[in-house]
Order: structure tokens, then sequence, then C-alpha cells
């Protein structure tokens, strides 16, 4: 699990966003600073090998316009774009696109916050 972690880790804070496992957002970074949108929150999924599972990430912004979420999912898509292999210590894990990949999720009552949910399939071939 803690090479699987690793990898997701390393893939989702690669687009100059922090990156956080999903519901463990903190309050504020290392150096003290508040923690607020842009940022990416993911799961981490462990499938057992052959297998492939789903997996989510959401990208957060504060933002009036959807230019800079629209590219920032833009990147993510390319990145992950006829499947990825992130290298492991104990193998590797691959990431492919979902379908649909990407949906936008409202947020009642704050016009400002803009969520898209990103849906992948994983497999971990060793850990």
């Amino acid at each position: 699990m803690t090479n699987t972690a690793t990898a997701l880790y390393k893939f989702f804070s690669g687009f100059g966003l922090p990156a956080f496992v999903e519901y463990n957002v903190p309050d504020e970074m290392p150096d003290g600073t508040p923690v607020k949108p842009p940022y990416i929150t993911y799961q981490v999924v462990n499938p057992d090998w052959p297998d492939s599972a789903p997996l989510y990430a959401r990208v957060w912004y504060r933002d009036t316009s959807y230019a800079a979420i629209n590219a920032t999912v833009d990147a993510i898509e390319a990145a992950v774009k006829g499947g990825i292999t992130i290298p492991t210590e104990g193998g590797c894990v691959v990431l492919n696109k979902g379908t649909p990949f990407a949906q936008e999720q409202p947020m009642e009552g704050d016009d400002t916050l803009k969520v898209y949910y990103l849906l992948f399939e994983i497999m971990a071939p060793t850990d």
C-alpha cells in the first residue's frame, strides 16, 4: 500500500498544485499558510493484481472563471492519455482514464468554488 500511496502522491502533486488524500486536507501547509484552493484531492486505491479498480480525484479552484481549472484538468488528461505507468520500489502503478473522465461537480451556494471530479482506472501490478 505504501508504494501505491507514494506513486499516487507523486502523480497528483506533479501539476503545480498541492495534492492531498481525499478527506485529509489539512487546515494549513507545513509553513503555516492556510490551505485553500487551488489543490487536488485523490483516493488511494490498491487493487489486487491483475484486477483494476476505479479511482477518483477532484480538482478544486476558487475563481470566477473556468480557465485555470480547465487548464489543469487538460494537463492531467494529457498526462494519463493512453495510460501512464508510475514506477514504485516494488513495481509500478498504472493509471488509465475512466469514462467519463471529467465531470463538473457544482457547489451549491458558492459560485466561485469550481470542482471537477476525475475518474481513473488503477492497476497496481506489484506493491
